[in-house]
């Protein structure tokens, strides 16, 4: 004979652990809280159609409910974890809403793999591309301080602008998140994020897909990454073997920092904390700048291709002047860059006057609001300008020279910095 007081322990304790009510148990079964009252007072039992239910519900068997073996043995559920799986799955179901929907993407739900199809038949020999990226140490800078949104867009924009800078159009991007017990609201709005992104530059978002590790991670922890896909026609990507000299280089403006200069900002704030919510000027304060995203330059890259007037592209992180940057320049050749031509951001100004950083220091570490150049014939440098300037500020700052007095130098500075 079963035991009311036994069953009725069980049913108490685990509804406790699920974090339950008596009247939230009572409304999923669809009977009255009275009734959960009287089983767990041992007044009564369950019915036998019903104990299934709760033994779902409870995320248990109906063995240790009958049995009332709480005492002997205990049910370990994901919410021992600190994971609430139910709310997990609702996210999940919303954040597939955000999937865009186009004809080359067939599926994309959850874990599955993404199945899509991409029309190459005006390409000779259509070549693929993708590449895996995370934002780097610029992460945890805006998780702790709030702007989730913003780093989303960082990283949609970077991991774009490492295949458009091979001519490489990108064609899908799915995101993903490792993180702890989220609440739902922050995931949903870098979701969008990441969708707006994507939508803003003609790239389907297939989807963000939530890894939650309550043991490994608190509930506003994250670590995001994104997969990004693209495909050119072989022939036609950028490779930087038509660059000659006498090609103009024009800069890219854009409001972020690079993640590569995060570390000197980390280390300037740990000395100088008080900077933080500091006035930059009348209207910006330093931490506002500082969260600014990357820019994202699929559009006016497309375009500049369709148009033919693209003879390289250099995407640039930490400095101007970084050789590595310019390993596709042909032999002979390099970018003289003349840094007289760039006006430098307030924001690159107001760390360099906080003077713990020498002019060489600072040159070499930071990009002064240039992220990406691209390298045009002189005789076509004016028509490519009124399309730059119709997405983005741009200067030009430099041409391909012989490096006949800085040899094999790839790139070297012209003029002064105009602080």
């Amino acid at each position: 004979m079963l035991d009311r007081e036994k069953v009725g322990k069980a049913i108490s304790e685990q509804r406790k652990i699920k974090g339950m009510t008596q009247k939230q148990l009572a409304d999923s079964l669809h009977v009255s809280y009275q009734a959960v009252s009287r089983w767990e007072q041992g007044i009564s039992l369950p019915s036998v159609d019903i104990i299934y239910d709760i033994a779902q519900e409870l995320e248990t068997t109906i063995d240790f409910l009958l049995n009332g073996l709480s005492n002997e043995r205990k049910i370990i559920s994901y919410m021992d974890t600190g994971l609430d799986v139910k709310r997990l799955h609702m996210i999940k179901e919303r954040l597939g809403n955000l999937v865009t929907e186009n004809d080359i993407l067939l599926h994309s739900r959850y874990t599955d793999p993404v199945f899509f199809k991409s029309d190459t038949s005006e390409m000779d020999d259509p070549v693929y591309v993708f590449a895996n990226h995370v934002p780097g140490s610029k992460e945890r800078f805006f998780m702790e301080n709030g702007y989730d949104r913003e780093i989303c867009i960082d990283l949609v924009s970077n991991a774009a602008n490492n295949l458009i800078r091979f001519g490489v159009k990108p064609l899908i991007l799915q995101a993903n998140i490792v993180c702890g017990n989220n609440d739902g609201s922050q995931i949903l709005i870098m979701g969008e994020a990441f969708k707006e992104t994507c939508n803003n530059n003609g790239i389907v978002f297939a989807g963000f897909e939530v890894a939650a590790q309550a043991v490994n991670y608190n509930a506003s922890e994250y670590k995001i990454g994104a997969l990004v896909i693209g495909v050119a026609d072989e022939k036609k990507i950028i490779t930087g073997n038509r660059i000659t000299e006498g090609d103009i280089i024009i800069g890219l403006h854009t409001d972020g920092i690079s993640s590569i200069s995060y570390p000197f900002i980390k280390v300037i704030l740990e000395r100088r904390p008080d900077i933080l919510y500091a006035k930059i000027n009348k209207h910006n304060v330093f931490i506002e700048e500082l969260m600014k995203p990357n820019t994202c330059y699929v559009n006016v890259i497309n375009e500049l291709i369709e148009q033919n007037l693209i003879h390289g592209i250099f995407n640039i992180s930490n400095s101007l002047f970084n050789r590595k940057y310019y390993n596709t320049m042909p032999n002979g050749l390099g970018a003289s860059i003349s840094i007289s031509e760039i006006p430098i951001p307030e924001l690159f100004k107001y760390i360099y006057d906080l003077n713990m950083m020498d002019k060489e220091c600072f040159l070499r570490d930071f990009s002064l609001g240039i992220s990406m150049l691209v390298v045009v014939p002189k005789e076509q440098y004016g028509k490519a300008l009124k399309i730059i300037e119709k997405y983005h500020k741009c200067y030009i700052i430099g041409k391909i020279e012989k490096d006949n007095d800085y040899s094999d130098a790839k790139v070297w500075m012209e003029g002064t910095a105009k602080w």
